[in-house]
């Protein structure tokens, strides 16, 4: 259906596939596109073109040899926002978001050379403004800035960071929002998110992260994706889940240490056995127990037995 679509249409047409790395090893998607006209899959009149999004810069790596040699494809990377893109943004989101709080024009504020103190703005026009609040502390914004540049340099954290502030100042009666709530709301807002990726996960990732925190919980970890993947079995014929092969689900370790959940770290395996990763949890082990806890097909599992069983993979 995709190839008759592309044959009435004609011309270059592009496809875009945002997290193109969850395709894992099923990589046919890729190869029928790129190979489309050489296979006569489309007109001579069709020129297809991919677009992949991803926040895994090694995701082509697990590409077959000859998918790879199709594709001849570009990367172009974008860059985190650093500190100072941050604040501009935080402080344009800030003026609408809280009263008293404003950017004023430069040229509207009186003898505005002395406002030197002040942070200035500007806009698409390069008018430049002034940034003033009442509401936020003066180090509130540059230290969320600072944060979420230390961190993924991701606007939408930075912006998350700010509400959540907001709301704490609220919930204490306080006037001001101060430094002190910044750091809380960092704190909830990175635990929220994690919860939150967690509870979402399909059931073979949710196996992944079962397995896992029961050899955390046994004191095994940091430990290879072997012994993983023999619990994940175990846990998997107790709650009548189908059973991936190691390939696929050593794609779904790689997920929770991009999510943040696990920490993958590549290590040596000596001479024989080559290179080997190790994974251990990233998040508390109770928060990973709570979210499994209240899935209904993982509310019954006692992780300490499984772990101590510990199968032949």
């Amino acid at each position: 259906m995709m190839f008759e679509a592309m044959n009435e249409i004609g011309g270059t047409i592009i496809i875009v596939l945002d997290e193109i790395d969850t395709l894992g090893d099923d990589d046919r998607i890729l190869y029928s596109l790129s190979r489309a006209r050489a296979q006569d899959y489309v007109e001579d009149h069709v020129y297809p073109s991919i677009i992949g999004i991803s926040n895994d810069l090694q995701w082509r790596d697990n590409l077959s040899p000859k998918d790879k040699s199709s594709l001849y494809d570009d990367s172009v990377l974008f860059s985190p926002y650093d500190a100072t893109q941050l604040q501009q943004i935080l402080r344009r989101r800030a003026a609408k978001a809280f009263c008293d709080t404003e950017l004023i024009p430069i040229d509207e504020v009186a003898n505005h050379p002395n406002q030197k103190d002040d942070p200035i703005e500007t806009n698409r026009s390069d008018q430049e403004y002034l940034s003033r609040s009442n509401v936020l502390a003066d180090d509130v914004i540059p230290l969320i800035a600072a944060l979420s540049a230390q961190d993924t340099g991701d606007a939408r954290q930075a912006i998350k960071y700010l509400r959540k502030a907001g709301e704490l100042a609220d919930k204490d009666d306080e006037e001001q929002v101060s430094s002190a709530h910044a750091r809380e709301a960092q704190a909830l807002v990175e635990r929220e998110t994690i919860v939150e990726a967690m509870r979402e996960m399909t059931t073979q990732a949710h196996l992944a992260l079962a397995a896992l925190t029961a050899l955390e919980l046994s004191g095994d970890a940091p430990v290879r994706a072997t012994p993983i993947y023999g619990v994940y079995k175990s846990i998997a014929s107790t709650i009548d889940a189908d059973k991936l092969g190691q390939r696929r689900f050593k794609d779904h370790l790689r997920e929770l240490d991009m999510q943040g959940i696990a920490d993958g770290e590549k290590v040596t395996a000596g001479s024989i056995g080559g290179p080997a990763w190790e994974y251990q949890l990233q998040v508390d082990t109770e928060i990973a127990v709570e979210v499994l806890k209240d899935t209904a097909r993982f509310a019954d599992i006692d992780f300490q037995r499984i772990s101590s069983e510990r199968p032949d993979p």
